[in-house]
């Protein structure tokens, strides 16, 4: 068994849920959830509940003995003392218990790490396991279990129709909490609209001709703001505000254009077309000790937050 624990919004749960498939995948047993952290971090808006339920993942839950019993359990001295009682008076199970060392894996880089695939059944992930080398060898898996689980409303399946029909291009933009919560501005920020600017045209110079599809948490202020050139379609619509209906109708465009969110990330990467092109900002992070070297994909392009 390998269990993987879960946190922040979908596309933090999507990398996790990921890398704990393809190693279950390579040991050949299940991946059960930890989805504990959404009662412990409740303020972190938009990354403040268990979001995987809405994709056609394989959901199993960890209970909290066996979270204990792959992770191991931090025994103080009295507790010491009472499982080698239980031991001598042969109550094998509370031993086992609260004895298990278990194998908790905490990642000491945020980049990519071969080592990564070395960890056995029975371990306990707990990391963020940001780059698509974490789990490549699954992505045929993934790619099946990542689209919604509920049927697509009919003004969703006429507008996924549209942007088939294209040539057509996502741009993502990642507001909400980069903005408001102190942390994430300082760390991630919102990225200046320069770089979607710049990105237009270093896109319209590769593929011309395109319907633009604009996606936001905060839709309206993007819309005040930025107008690309030629046709383009602010994506407004009560379906279109559930996160898997964004993935889908971005997963669905010819090419991206993405900001420093791990939902654009993912709404860019399940797009299976063999000539898309992807832009993403470099450096993903605006002041972060995170490595995120291996986060962009090596056939995406990379383009400068600041000109």
């Amino acid at each position: 068994m390998i269990i993987t624990r879960l946190t922040g919004g979908l596309g933090n749960q999507m990398f996790q849920y990921a890398a704990g498939l393809a190693l279950a995948q390579a040991r050949r047993t299940v991946c059960k959830l930890d989805v504990s952290w959404f009662r412990e971090y409740a303020e972190h808006e938009a990354h403040n509940r268990y979001d995987l339920s809405c994709l056609n993942i394989t959901e199993q839950f960890a209970t909290q003995e066996e979270i204990e019993r792959v992770r191991g359990v931090a025994l103080t001295r009295t507790e010491r003392w009472s499982v080698a009682a239980a031991r001598r008076l042969r109550f094998y199970r509370y031993a086992e218990r609260h004895a298990a060392a278990g194998h908790w894996h905490r990642p000491t880089t945020f980049a990519y790490y071969p080592e990564f695939w070395g960890q056995p059944d029975g371990t306990y992930l707990d990391g963020m396991f940001q780059s698509e080398k974490f789990f490549g060898a699954s992505a045929d898996a993934l790619h099946r279990q990542f689209t919604p689980r509920y049927p697509t409303p009919p003004a969703m399946l006429v507008l996924g129709e549209q942007i088939r029909r294209g040539p057509s291009a996502a741009i993502h933009f990642r507001r909400g909490d980069y903005a408001r919560n102190p942390t994430f501005s300082r760390e991630l920020g919102v990225l200046p609209l320069g770089y979607y600017e710049r990105a237009v045209r270093a896109l319209q110079e590769r593929q011309p001709g395109l319907t633009w599809y604009i996606f936001s948490d905060d839709i309206e202020a993007v819309a005040r703001e930025f107008t690309p050139p030629g046709p383009h379609v602010f994506v407004r619509n009560e379906a279109a505000d559930q996160p898997y209906e964004k993935l889908r109708l971005m997963s669905l465009c010819d090419h991206a254009i993405i900001g420093n969110s791990t939902f654009g990330w993912w709404g860019a990467w399940l797009n299976r077309a063999p000539m898309r092109t992807v832009i993403a900002p470099d450096p993903w992070f605006a002041a972060s000790p995170n490595d995120a070297r291996d986060l962009v994909p090596e056939t995406w392009v990379r383009l400068a937050r600041e000109p």
